[in-house]
């Protein structure tokens, strides 16, 4: 099935939203639009699969709703959740589908943009028994109904009835930019081309198009297309244009302008499929021929061997590339790029590139934001960077991909000596593969600041070592949770290891690489400072977060330790006290907090005048509101009821000084609250 052209992204709620009374509004006046509707089989009264796209001109928020209607005759029996996708450019998480008997309903749980294109696919859809045109309908919670038709009883969606179509391209040599045509395509006697439909091409390998086509640089029978739409890296969906309206066969050309290239590897089994109707059409098979690689010579400050040098090299490319085009650079040894690269001394044509990283013998990295558009790269890593030659003389190359195209260096010799790590006959070092036990269960790691959004610093105290760390080789890892803020750049003097500046600070994604500047044998503890001006900042969401540190020379975790991110204005509360402070202020609670088998279980009182939700309770009862919860309790019972639906709960709800006092978690839980405890003191927070 093809998957539909989008114009937006969706993007994940950052925060749970508030639940708060909804009030009836006017339909908008904005509009959706039903681009295509077609199944797998159109023959009558078969099981199948459908694909409907279109365009949404409002955007959706989480828990909005989308609705589908088919008309009399479908059934939707066999529909179940989980025959429902939407996508964008990857699949829309969806909180609920309701199949009803000719609606489905479904529920998005996250934003959607305004001018998206969505592809929803429904499976186990029945056809109606009788022959005819249908109509299908869609509309959202913020938009009218649109529809489309679609013709039952014209048979399968099998290959169509002509002969293989040909095939006549510019060029044939593979990874070249070329123009094609195909066909011409004699259509099956019942169909004629149509003005407003769709025609999708199916090419032959992926990542042969580009991000994107012109309208103008694609004809059918001789007429420049409507709309050309790429729906994935091998696809693309062409609207019929006026010219070639009633045409009974189809003649697609793409000019070299629309920058399309042959697959990157030779071969003779190439073809082209193009559908259309519900129809498909192969292409006479072709072939790719392998073409002369263009490799490019690789300059060095330094060929000795293990010496520190740069590396610079100038590339041709066999087509322009533009800013923000991604680029990796493959050394052949690994321990040639250092863990951590800056982007400061790494540059493409004479600018800093942008997200640059590293993962063994290759780093990543974008062509800089003013980079504007060129056939050549100039890629400079300077001596700052730290690239080392490798530790055995020999003939190397280096491999540089380019906005997904290979290119391939000239050999290039380094010479003299190898390098064999020298042992001291007096003081006779023989590290084992395997690290010597150790003990980090009472290793720390803490923070500064704790506030959202805070720039905070980091003490780290690991307690042994399985393995030595070599000054200026080894590192520290710290593996950063999602939503900290880590620099690219971090100054050494901003890093102590064992009271001493760091050799070397950076940042690998999240993590934090960190060299020390002296050695430190095994089994010896590693204090690590990193001060506030290292600009290391809190998540703006408030949690719990799992902070991981790593050694470069031992397999697996030394010790993982949670952090509290906590709201200034969170509700904090102590076990066994009986009061809890909210905006600076004490606020007496009818008893104290206490646990029961591990459950915390906190008196009523405490939502409504900490948390501000609907509380009443009695002797006996409590009911609490909020969240679309109504959530009520009876002293004694280990059972609540949410909505009016009974839930088994940790422990018994219990009694004290006449207040009922209700499992905590719990509560939290169903009204969407957190909870975080630092130093005997816990902190409630949205």
């Amino acid at each position: 099935m093809h998957k539909s052209a989008k114009k937006g992204l969706a993007a994940l709620m950052a925060a749970t939203v508030l639940t708060a009374p909804l009030a009836m509004s006017p339909m908008s006046a904005y509009a959706l639009s039903v681009d295509d509707v077609s199944a797998d089989d159109t023959d009558t009264g078969e099981k199948t699969d459908y694909k409907i796209e279109f365009e949404i001109d409002e955007a959706l928020k989480r828990g909005d709703e989308i609705t589908v209607t088919f008309p009399s005759g479908y059934s939707l029996k066999k529909v179940s959740e989980s025959d429902v996708t939407l996508r964008d450019k990857s699949k829309i998480s969806l909180d609920k589908v309701k199949v009803g008997s000719r609606d489905i309903t479904i529920t998005v749980d996250e934003k959607i943009s305004s001018r998206t294109t969505l592809t929803l696919e429904i499976e186990n859809v029945t056809n109606p028994s009788s022959k005819g045109d249908y109509t299908i309908k869609v509309k959202t919670d913020r938009e009218r109904y649109d529809d489309k038709d679609i013709t039952i009883g014209k048979g399968s969606s099998s290959k169509g009835s002509s002969k293989d179509f040909d095939v006549s391209q510019s060029s044939y040599e593979e990874g070249a930019t070329t123009s094609i045509t195909l066909g011409k395509i004699e259509l099956s006697k019942s169909d004629k081309l149509k003005k407003g439909e769709y025609i999708y091409v199916d090419f032959p390998d992926r990542d042969m198009l580009p991000k994107k086509i012109d309208d103008s640089d694609v004809k059918v029978n001789g007429s420049k297309a409507d709309d050309v739409r790429i729906t994935n890296s091998d696809s693309i969906r062409i609207k019929v244009p006026k010219g070639a309206d009633k045409d009974n066969y189809i003649k697609l050309e793409f000019s070299s302008s629309a920058e399309i290239r042959n697959p990157s590897s030779a071969g003779s089994k190439y073809l082209y499929k193009v559908s259309y109707n519900d129809r498909k059409y192969e292409s006479k098979t072709f072939e790719v021929k392998g073409g002369k690689k263009k490799a490019f010579d690789v300059r060095l400050s330094d060929k000795g061997v293990g010496a520190r040098t740069s590396y610079s090299f100038d590339i041709s490319l066999n087509e322009r590339v533009y800013a923000n085009t991604p680029v990796t650079v493959e050394f052949p040894r690994s321990e040639m790029v250092p863990p951590i690269l800056s982007n400061l001394y790494v540059k493409v044509n004479g600018s800093e590139v942008m997200s640059l990283g590293v993962s063994g013998s290759k780093v990543y990295f974008h062509t800089p934001s003013g980079f504007g558009n060129s056939s050549k790269l100039n890629i400079e890593f300077e001596y700052d960077a730290f690239l080392r030659n490798p530790s055995t003389p020999g003939s190397y190359e280096i491999v540089v991909t380019a906005d997904g195209r290979k290119y391939y260096s000239e050999s290039f010799s380094i010479s003299g000596a190898p390098i064999i790590n020298p042992t001291n006959p007096t003081n006779p070092m023989t590290p084992s593969a395997t690290p010597v036990p150790t003990d980090n269960n009472t290793a720390t790691l803490t923070l500064t600041k704790t506030a959202p959004q805070a720039v905070t610093g980091m003490q780290v105290a690991i307690r042994s070592l399985g393995a030595p760390l070599v000054r200026n080789r080894d590192f520290i890892e710290i593996v950063m949770p999602v939503g900290f803020r880590v620099p690219a750049y971090i100054a050494p003097q901003a890093v102590t290891v064992n009271g001493v500046s760091a050799a070397f600070v950076g940042a690998r994604g999240q993590n934090l690489i960190i060299v020390p500047s002296q050695d430190i044998p095994a089994r010896s503890g590693v204090n690590i400072n990193l001060v506030e001006t290292a600009g290391i900042a809190t998540p703006a969401t408030g949690g719990v977060y799992s902070i991981g540190v790593y050694s470069s020379e031992e397999p697996g975790l030394l010790f993982a330790r949670t952090v509290n991110v906590v709201p200034n204005n969170s509700v904090t509360f102590q076990a066994s006290i009986g009061s809890f402070m909210k905006n600076g202020k004490k606020i007496a609670l009818p008893a104290a907090p206490f646990a029961v088998n591990g459950h915390t279980l906190m008196p009523a009182p405490f939502f409504r005048d900490g948390l501000g939700v609907s509380t009443t309770f009695t002797n006996a009862t409590a009911k609490i509101v909020g969240n679309g919860k109504t959530i009520q309790f009876k002293v004694g019972s280990n059972v609540a009821t949410v909505n009016g639906k009974s839930v088994t709960l940790p422990v018994a709800v219990q009694a004290r000084n006449n207040v009922p006092v209700v499992p905590l978690r719990f509560v939290l839980d169903q009204l969407q609250y957190k909870i975080s405890y630092n130093n005997g003191s816990y902190a409630v927070f949205k």
